[in-house]
């Protein structure tokens, strides 16, 4: 069986069921996006396909599933730039798995951005849940578990996905077709958070340096340059990912967030709670912006005074 970093312990769960052919219907594999449960959704499907149910690599069927052909294999996803995934596009999945296998008995469906169908979406795929074609195999990749009908969770198999280690996501990041300078390398790495896939964007050197840049305008937040601030973000907050944006100030704000407050009276108690709302503030500024229509630029840095106001009256 071939390694996929960091999921060691749901491949071998898996592999133990199709061994002992008690294999369930439908897998869900959930956590945080960019762990790479996606990769090992393709990878289980190489180990239920493969002629030795060991993802071989060499056999007739891995060889199709690698060129992306296995007439048996069929993936759905959310298409970019819409809002969810529709009972249609269900629909086409229960139909598939309804179908005869044209190279074998088994049929398998890989559904990524599963938190994204609409509810009717939903009530048609809990119908093929609760009515399973012989050989069908459906694996289920989610990345907000809370937005799935408790009804579609409790038909079938879960399979958290965890966060990697630090080695992994090096290692993943130093595979990367675009190879990361040594200093990109590690800022990826503080932001990652378990997470390669969040920061496969450095691979953009122009996004990597705005980041270094960035990071570099936060490492005194109470006394912050507010001119440079609004240049960075008038620069740069249109191509640099938002939740990486984010990252890094909470990254700057941390560390006070962190220190004792045995001792402390009741004013500056009230004062680090004015920071947490704040850096609450910061957090909740992506969505914000998507959910309420506001241009990013002018609502990031009316986010980042507030918090340095908060800074000030604990510096």
């Amino acid at each position: 069986m071939s390694r996929l970093l960091g999921h060691e312990a749901s491949q071998k769960r898996f592999a133990d069921a199709l061994m002992a052919a008690s294999l369930h219907h439908a897998w869900l594999l959930y956590g945080m996006k960019g762990i790479g449960k996606r990769s090992l959704a393709e990878h289980l499907a190489g180990l239920a396909m493969c002629a030795t149910e060991s993802a071989c690599g060499a056999c007739h069927a891995c060889k199709m599933l690698e060129a992306g052909s296995h007439p048996d294999v069929f993936r759905l996803a959310l298409i970019e730039g819409k809002r969810d995934l529709t009972v249609e596009q269900i629909r086409q999945v229960l139909n598939f798995l309804s179908l005869s296998g044209a190279e074998g008995g088994r049929r398998v469906v890989i559904l990524d951005d599963a938190e994204r169908m609409n509810g009717q979406a939903a009530n048609a795929l809990l119908k093929g849940l609760e009515e399973p074609s012989a050989g069908s195999l459906l694996l289920i990749v989610c990345s907000d578990l809370e937005r799935l009908p408790a009804t579609v969770r409790s038909r079938c198999m879960l399979q958290q996905c965890v966060p990697l280690h630090d080695a992994d996501v090096t290692e993943v990041l130093k595979q990367l077709e675009t190879p990361l300078e040594q200093r990109h390398l590690e800022l990826a790495l503080a932001l990652a958070k378990g997470s390669p896939g969040a920061v496969t964007c450095l691979q953009d050197v122009k996004i990597a340096e705005a980041l270094l840049g960035w990071q570099s305008l936060l490492s005194d937040m109470s006394n912050i340059d507010v001119g440079k601030v609004e240049s960075w973000i008038r620069q740069h907050v249109k191509t640099v990912p938002h939740h990486l944006i984010v990252q890094l100030l909470v990254d700057a704000v941390w560390p006070v967030l962190q220190e004792s407050t045995e001792g402390e009276g009741e004013q500056a108690f009230v004062r680090r709670q004015g920071i947490e709302q704040a850096l609450h503030g910061c957090m909740r500024w992506p969505a914000d912006v998507v959910r309420h229509s506001l241009r990013a630029g002018p609502a990031l840095l009316a986010c980042v005074l507030e918090l340095r106001s908060a800074l000030k009256l604990v510096a």
